[in-house]
């Protein structure tokens, strides 16, 4: 049972995104960091398979709550990640400006 409302495929939309832009840096990044951003998603995505699989947790407006956890995951991912970036590039620039 895969729902096709809109808002999943918001979803579907954004796990493309995340797995794309991982894919992106395994090609032209760091390949041992991003091999733990696609271990990560891997690990959300079987555990959002696991929820779409039950019907139970369909029933009485519990599409909502699978909804906000399938969303909650990658964008909890970008952000950490985003903020990872962020602070290391402070650091970098902090430390050129010492030199």
């Amino acid at each position: 049972m895969i729902p096709t409302d809109s808002e999943f495929s918001m979803m579907y939309l954004i796990y493309g995104i995340v797995f794309l832009l991982i894919l992106l840096g395994l090609w032209f990044r760091q390949k041992r960091v991003f091999y733990i951003h696609l271990f990560v998603f891997l690990l959300y995505t079987s555990f959002m398979i696991y929820i779409f699989s039950d019907e139970e947790n369909f029933k009485g407006g519990g599409s909502l709550v699978v909804l906000f956890y399938g969303i909650l995951f990658p964008i909890v991912h970008l952000c950490i990640y985003g903020i990872i970036q962020i602070v290391k590039a402070i650091v970098i620039n902090r430390a050129k400006k010492t030199v």
